[in-house]
């Protein structure tokens, strides 16, 4: 009988019954009907990744770039002309410059508001980017934005004759054509159109008016001013005396070009184009003091039909670096421009002083006396006829105001408002804000009177606040109907509680209303609107009341009550729409946030209201310092109420505590069962299959979210914003969702974040530390105030990095400085206790004092455990005191005989290297990442051999700088000799100063150098190699020593200026990688240095199965020998602002390294282009087994491998990266400038990825048909074997 090769038969029955044969591919069937069952009836389903995939994730959060500053400046542009592109939508202009950009700075730095909020709106505040941006009114969307400043805050740039370091600084004035002017404190102008951001003006002012820098103008204590007339624009110059102060000031007039407007008659001399205050003053015959000072005050447009505008001239004095000045000592001048044809044929206007009159003070001679701060005064235009002028007096406890007949330039009332008018609690008044744009008019019917009010917004400070001086605000109408029978100028605005505190005020003048940001009893900031009842307009007494209309809908929360030291105070209240039956706010609070706020009136009487959020942004992301990435697996714990206590932040337990438990037996035993009851009710007997069937083919935004769990792509970004003392939490998975915020301690000197600590393992799912390991420490370092009144101290905040939930708080105080900062964590899981937390940090302070933070006998325990733990030598830290150049390392040791409380613990000295700061400044120190995952710890070369990594996870790298005069000082001696008479530089070029090899000798590889030892220099090689200015050493941090030292020629001394930033060198290590980037003066280029440390090289025979290399089997930083080092240099065309380097799970894919660059990408360069040992010649088949590519000095930057693709990411900083559960991805995070940029990359493509045409349905559809067509197979042989047996 011929047998089935694919049937089992036995020759015989059993038991009188034939025994069924049957197919050995029957076996599949259980298998494929358990594989089928499995995706139906899991809870949790893990879908395939498909490689199409690449990208979708990514995202982009734009901020408004406009830093701890905040938006100060703020005008709203319609487009209602261009409806059909832009359907009627508006756009919101911001800056960070002055809010009034006309307003004059006083030259020193000081007083006033702590926000940043005086009397020139802040506008000393040092920022690397000034930002203009532009906003959807509706969506907060940034539709575009732009840099302002044409010079950086690390350009060395001065403008004055001081020696301080250069600050960008900038002024905004939107015009009337659509045009955003800015000026820069480099004299650059440039305007953009307002609906796309276009540059459509780029000019040079001082060139303009000064092409030979003859006269050496500059802007006023380097603070940019614009001034506009609408018709033209105007800018304010000085030029230094000789006594090291600041000339008189003088106006330039502009026209919508930029060109400068020359006086009539006098084209020929260039000087003509400016108009000098002490000459303006001089023609109105206003006498000065002996040490006034001229200043330009003010301009404004009289007439537009007969092109006529106003400038307001006037005298200062110093006081105390403020400029006063009084009203009587200020003069009017009236200028007309008149169009005239130029010798090339064009058209150009000219300007004509018209008449210079002073100010006519006699009837207000009490009012016109009073010395008031120049930097306060505020003018509006009440009517065509009246000019109202306000400022703050000198003593900063009265707003004085006075009201001007512009054709006799003549006081018609004068009037000072004190300051307990104001407030009751107000200890000085900060700032005066003017609505100019539109005034409240009354019209009382009855008299037959029409009344016109402008509001004035005038800020003061609360100092009985402890952690912040509280700043409030009180509205005041201001009266442009004087000589009409009103005998009040400013008319204060009451609410029912004269003693409230609204931190910031918005007044729409269609629908006087007004909109009050102030904190709830929760703590909270809330808005409130009221109106100005019209009664109390028309009784000319000072005192207008307002009252509340009731709120029918809408939330009107503006920040939550604020997790950390500081609650969410508003910082200013814009109005951005001002309509008859509605108004939008924009609040920007001091923590960073900007929220806007719809008030819509439901009824014609107003009385009733809708308030709608419209959107809310976090500005924090646009200053963010560092990161840390969590995973997200825990927080997706589902709770039967279907809650998420973990994201929610609620009071249930410890959600690590909860995750713990469900890994026990019986909680797993239980989640079977409900998942296989589950199955029974709903796939059996509610029909579930088709579902399920759909679920697998189509994958739902559920599915898409616990496939991201289990791929590790849920990932939570802790992110902290140093300048705006600020915790921003990003969920990675969901587009950057702000999960949660906290506000840290404001006054403080420098934030950290802790996470991890020395039994951290990233590859571990659980380990301590590790991306699953969500408890966090936030430290805030505040030091002395300099007087006694408060001493230094280190607050902490205990807190959970995925619901931002605080755990504990406390306050420690600090003997010193603190210059160092070790993360601790305990090697097994305990409770919490009260007062304590898991993660710990080790404070070295600079008196070489040691304290713990928790200071609790827990944290104390951790401690102790990793000063003494069996099998390890200790724990050791180390300080860098930048300014002396001292790094020392050192020994965490018990005190002999002492026990856990108090602090037992004292610092030992190891080793101390000095880099003498006379000679080099240390510019930049980088660290290796914590927990990285290195697959192997050698490099397999082409023939079989093995290059040993030198693996040293203490290894850290410290760049430094070689000073001016290191650069001056170096000379060749006189006598002829090779040597200079610097010592330091001797010894570099006899044998530190790696990156040539010696003539008449046998050339090693390149960049190879013994053990210990460094590649020399020619002997001549102080004569013709360029001297060295930037200094890469290697250092241990354990033991002290400097493993290796790298040097570059990137800059001479003239390059060099006194009090200039360092040269930014950003590095990064990756296992025995060391990758950096400088820019180097001398070839215009950026360069990008590679290290790759060796411990040495095994033969491809040195390993066999009977023989072995002697090898060390632990590694020691006090005896190992040092590294052989491998260097070459590579060129960029691009300039480098952060580089990174990808990270994966296993780390078995190679890795990218990654560069941002100056034009607002992020681009990515395979780690084989940037291999010290790539052949300068013809690749030998050994060097193209092994993968290596022969050199090339410009490193090439493929479009295709940017992964920032068609995002501009601007001005990045740091470049962050965690793993991914799949090998294959690698989650990167671009931060630092005014954007922060995620993306998803392969470093070795999607090796574990499903092809990019998988058929999820095909697959289904098959399965479903294999099993049918087996059990068909399955009967068919079944009644056939019958057959055959009995026959």
């Amino acid at each position: 009988r011929t047998q089935n090769p694919g049937i089992r038969t036995l020759p015989m029955p059993i038991n009188g019954c034939p025994t069924m044969n049957f197919p050995a591919s029957l076996l599949l069937v259980p298998y494929f009907t358990l594989l089928l069952l499995s995706l139906f009836t899991t809870n949790h389903v893990v879908s395939a990744l498909h490689a199409d995939e690449a990208g979708l994730n990514d995202f982009l959060l734009k901020s408004a770039g406009h830093g701890d500053v905040g938006v100060t400046y703020s005008h709203l542009v319609s487009m209602s002309h261009d409806s059909a592109r832009h359907n009627n939508e508006k756009i919101w202009v911001t800056s960070q410059s002055g809010e009034y950009p006309a307003a004059l700075v006083d030259d020193v730095v000081g007083g006033g508001d702590v926000d940043g909020d005086d009397f020139d709106g802040g506008r000393w505040e040092a920022d690397d980017y000034c930002a203009v941006a532009a906003r959807n009114v509706t969506t907060g969307n940034v539709l575009w934005r732009a840099n302002a400043c044409s010079s950086s805050s690390g350009s060395g740039n001065l403008l004055t004759s001081s020696k301080r370091e250069f600050v960008p600084r900038h002024a905004t004035l939107a015009s009337v054509y659509l045009t955003i002017f800015s000026l820069d404190n480099t004299g650059i102008l440039r305007g953009w159109n307002s609906l796309d951001g276009a540059l459509v003006l780029d000019t040079d002012i001082l060139a303009n008016i000064d092409a030979k820098n003859e006269n050496g103008f500059n802007f006023p204590g380097s603070f940019p001013r614009l001034l506009d007339a609408q018709l033209a624009i105007g800018t304010v110059v000085t030029k230094e005396n000789g006594g090291g102060g600041q000339d008189d000031e003088s106006l330039v007039l502009l026209d919508t070009a930029g060109q400068p407007i020359k006086e009539e008659g006098y084209h020929h001399q260039q000087s003509t184009s400016l108009l000098s205050a002490r000459e303006l003053l001089g023609k109105a015959k206003v006498s000065g003091k002996r040490h006034g000072r001229a200043r330009i005050l003010d301009m404004h447009l009289l007439d537009e039909a007969s092109a006529r505008f106003s400038i307001w001239v006037g005298w200062s004095t110093d006081n105390e670096g403020k400029a006063t000045g009084s009203f009587s000592s200020m003069a009017f001048v009236e200028v007309a421009l008149t169009p005239k044809p130029a010798s090339d044929g064009r058209i150009v206007m000219v300007y004509q002083i018209v008449r210079a009159v002073p100010l006519n003070m006699l009837d207000v001679s009490a009012v016109a006396s009073t010395p008031v701060l120049l930097s306060s005064l505020r003018m509006v235009h009440s009517n065509d006829q009246t000019v109202s002028m306000l400022a703050i007096s000198s003593s900063s406890t009265q707003v004085v105001s006075v009201a001007i007949d512009i054709s006799t330039a003549k006081a018609k009332y004068g009037q000072v408002v004190e300051i307990d008018v104001l407030h009751p609690y107000w200890r000085s008044i900060s700032s005066i804000h003017v609505d100019n744009t539109k005034a409240v008019v009354d019209t009382d019917t009855s008299a037959g009177k029409e009344t016109s009010y402008h509001v004035v917004r005038v800020a003061g400070l609360d100092d009985r606040y402890l952690t912040l001086p509280r700043r409030t605000e009180s509205l005041l109408l201001l009266d442009g109907s004087i000589g009409q029978g009103n005998n009040a100028l400013l008319h204060r605005v009451y609410g029912k509680d004269e003693e409230a505190h609204h931190d910031a005020l918005a007044y729409c003048a269609d629908s006087r209303m007004v909109v009050a940001a102030s904190q709830d009893d929760g703590g909270g900031t809330v808005a409130s609107s009221f109106l100005i009842e019209s009664e109390a307009l028309r009784q000319n007494s000072h005192k207008v009341t307002w009252s509340m209309p009731r709120t029918v809908e809408g939330d009107a929360v503006i920040a939550p009550p604020s997790r950390g030291a500081l609650p969410g105070l508003v910082k200013y209240a814009h109005l951005a729409e001002c309509s008859a039956g509605e108004m939008t706010v924009v609040f920007t609070t001091i923590g960073g946030m900007t929220t806007a706020f719809r008030f819509e009136s439901t009824s014609d009487s107003n009385s009733d209201l809708r308030i709608d959020q419209l959107w809310s942004s976090e500005e924090a992301l646009g200053s963010i310092s560092s990161s840390i990435f969590l995973d997200e697996t825990h927080a997706l714990t589902d709770e039967p109420n279907g809650s998420n206590d973990a994201l929610a932040g609620g009071n249930a337990d410890d959600e690590e505590e909860k995750a713990l438990r469900n890994l026990q037996f019986v909680h797993r035993i239980q989640s079977q069962v409900s998942s296989f009851k589950g199955f029974v009710s709903d796939f059996v007997l509610g029909g579930g299959a088709l579902s399920s069937l759909a679920s697998l083919v189509l994958l739902s935004d559920e599915k898409k979210k616990e496939r991201g769990v289990a791929f590790g792509f849920a990932k939570i970004s802790v992110l902290l914003s140093e300048r705006l003392h600020r915790l921003v939490a990003l969920d990675t998975a969901r587009k950057g969702r702000v999960v949660w915020s906290m506000n840290l301690h404001p006054r403080a000197s420098w934030h950290s974040l802790v996470h991890g600590g020395q039994f951290m393992s990233l590859n571990h799912p659980h380990g301590n530390g590790g991306v699953h390991d969500h408890e966090m420490l936030a430290l805030s370092y505040v030091g002395d105030d300099g007087t006694g009144a408060q001493s230094s101290f280190v607050e902490w905040n205990c807190f959970d990095g995925l619901s931002g939930r605080v755990f504990s708080s406390e306050i420690v105080a600090a003997s010193s400085t603190v210059v160092q900062i070790a993360p601790l964590r305990p090697s097994v899981h305990h409770p919490r206790e009260a007062k304590s937390c898991r993660q710990v940090a080790l404070l070295i302070h600079s008196d070489q004092s040691v304290s713990v933070v928790p200071d609790t006998a827990q944290s104390y325990a951790i401690v102790d455990e990793a000063v003494s733990a069996a099998g390890r030598n200790g724990l050791f830290v180390h300080t860098v005191d930048k300014k002396s150049g001292e790094f020392h390392a050192l020994r965490v040791s018990r005190k002999s005989g002492s026990k856990l409380s108090p602090n037992p613990f004292e610092l030992v000295t190891v080793g101390t290297t000095i880099f003498d700061p006379s000679q080099e400044n240390i510019v930049n120190i980088a660290y290796p990442r914590r927990g990285e995952v290195i697959q192997s710890p050698s490099t397999v070369l082409g023939d079989d051999a093995l290059l040993l990594k030198y693996l040293n996870p203490h290894l850290i790298v410290v760049v430094t700088e070689a000073t001016k005069s290191f650069l001056e000082g170096v000379a060749p001696m006189t006598d002829g000799s090779d040597e200079t008479g610097n010592g330091f530089y001797n010894a570099l070029v006899g044998g530190q100063y790696s990156g040539s090899s010696s003539s008449g000798q046998k050339r090693k590889p390149i960049g190879a150098s013994k053990p210990g030892t460094d590649a020399a220099l020619p002997a001549n090689s102080s004569a013709n190699a360029a001297t060295p200015s930037l200094f890469i050493s290697l250092v241990d941090s354990v033991s002290g020593q400097i493993l290796h030292r790298v040097s570059h020629a990137h800059a001479l001394a003239s390059d060099l200026a006194e009090g200039a930033v360092s040269t930014r060198v950003p590095v990064v290590i990756s296992e025995n990688w060391v990758v950096y980037t400088f820019f180097n003066q001398r070839t215009r280029r950026t360069d990008v240095g590679v290290l790759t440390l060796h411990e040495g090289m095994i033969d491809k025979n040195g390993i066999t199965a009977f023989s072995a290399p002697e090898q060390e089997v632990s590694f020691s930083s006090l005896e190992s020998a040092k590294p052989i080092v491998l260097s070459k240099t590579f060129g960029l065309a691009k300039a480098v602002t952060a580089v990174g380097v990808t990270t994966t799970k296993a780390g078995i894919s190679s890795k990218l390294f990654l560069f941002g660059t100056a034009n607002d990408q992020v681009v990515s360069i395979d780690r084989r282009m940037l291999d010290p040992r790539r052949p300068n010649g013809e690749l030998k088949e050994t060097e193209k087994m092994e993968g290596l590519i022969r050199y090339s000095p410009l490193l090439p930057i493929v479009p295709l491998k940017t992964p920032s693709h068609t995002y501009e990411v601007s001005s990045v900083q740091s470049i962050s990266s965690a793993p991914a559960n799949v090998e294959s991805q690698s989650l990167v995070l671009a931060y630092g400038g005014p954007d922060v940029f995620f993306t998803r990359l392969a470093p070795s493509k999607g090796f574990d990825l499903l092809p990019d045409d998988f058929n999820r349905g095909l697959l289904s559809v098959v399965l479903v048909g294999l099993i049918v067509l087996l059990n068909v197979i399955q009967r068919m042989n079944k009644k056939k074997m019958v057959t055959t047996v009995w026959s």
